[in-house]
C-alpha cells in the first residue's frame, strides 16, 4: 500500500465519471514531478468496470499541444484498492494533465503523491 500524507488540492487532476481527460491541469513553475506518482483514487467508493489506463501528459504551455509522458498498464479495481500509483519520469514540461481510459462507472480520481518516501 502507498503511504501518503501529502495529498494537496494542488495537485488533484480532478474526478472523471467517464474516460477522457481529467479536468485539471496542473502547473509545475519550476518545480518537477519527477520520482512522485501520480495514484487513482475512488473517491465515491461505488466504481465499477474496468480495466483502466491511465496516461501523465506535458506541456510548455497550458493551452500548448500536450505529448504523452507515460502511461501505465492494465488497472483494475483490486490494484487502485491496494493503493495503485504511476511513477513519473524526469521531465521538463511545466503543464501536466492526466488522462483516463476503460469502461467504468462511478468516478475516480487521479492525484499526484508528493510522497517520495524515505
Amino acid at each position: 500500500m502507498i503511504i501518503n500524507l501529502l495529498y494537496d488540492a494542488l495537485n488533484d487532476f480532478g474526478k472523471l465519471t467517464a474516460a477522457g481527460d481529467c479536468p485539471n491541469i496542473i502547473s509545475m513553475g519550476e518545480a518537477s514531478a519527477d520520482q512522485l506518482r501520480v495514484d487513482i483514487k475512488l473517491p465515491e467508493g461505488n466504481f465499477s468496470g474496468g480495466p483502466l489506463t491511465m496516461k501523465i501528459k506535458g506541456s510548455d504551455t497550458e493551452g500548448g499541444t500536450y505529448k504523452d509522458i507515460v502511461t501505465s498498464g492494465e488497472i483494475t479495481k483490486e490494484m487502485i484498492s491496494d493503493g495503485y500509483g504511476l511513477p513519473i519520469p524526469k521531465t521538463k514540461f511545466k503543464y501536466l494533465k492526466a488522462a483516463i481510459s476503460g469502461t467504468f462507472t462511478g468516478s475516480v480520481q487521479a492525484i499526484i503523491n508528493s510522497y517520495k518516501g524515505i
